[in-house]
């Protein structure tokens, strides 16, 4: 999972945190509630992309479901006091919502039990399918551009150090799962 290779787990830097119990408890709850809030940001524009791709596979009109994307990541963008969430940010997701419900839609139309079977049926080789993440990770790419640009946590270098992380965890995942599904 790439957000539990992003934050560093609690470990106890000294033996009596463990005889501290309070002190190592308050360092495992934190770890707990940083991959919360990683995981959640990780799979934010999937879980949205998801639902609409749902929601379209069921009958509801594809325009409607991206107009409500936008309303709820303009609703997000209107919380935002940190500046953690841009306009640009925003504008390059709007994109990659598109890109990821034309391939959930793809997968839905399989009418294939499971995620593996719907991927195989949809991307036959192995290679299709890294054809597949290697546009998807394009797509990214620009979402991450935007918020190494526009983000206003940390130093530039900082941000890029990132999600230069973002990447290679991400990857690593992908590739495991490609290796996976494809038995190889």
């Amino acid at each position: 999972m790439p957000a539990g290779t992003l934050i560093d787990r609690p470990t106890s830097r000294f033996n009596w945190r463990i005889i501290v119990f309070p002190l190592f408890l308050y360092d495992v709850i934190r770890y707990r509630r940083r991959l919360q809030v990683h995981r959640k940001n990780l799979f934010f524009t999937k879980k949205f992309a998801l639902q609409a791709a749902a929601h379209v596979h069921q009958g509801k009109e594809r325009a409607w479901e991206i107009r409500q994307i936008e309303i709820k990541t303009g609703e997000v963008l209107d919380k935002e006091k940190k500046g953690f969430y841009t306009d640009k940010i925003r504008n390059r997701q709007l994109r990659e919502f598109e890109f990821l419900i034309d391939h959930y839609l793809e997968l839905l139309g399989t009418n294939q039990s499971g995620y593996k079977n719907a991927l195989k049926a949809t991307y036959t080789a192995k290679g299709s399918f890294l054809a597949f993440l290697n546009r998807l990770q394009k797509v990214e790419e620009e979402v991450i551009q935007a918020a190494i640009a526009t983000m206003r946590k940390g130093t530039k270098k900082e941000r890029r150090l990132w999600f230069d992380q973002v990447r290679a965890a991400t990857k690593k995942v992908r590739m495991a799962a490609a290796d996976r599904i494809y038995g190889e």
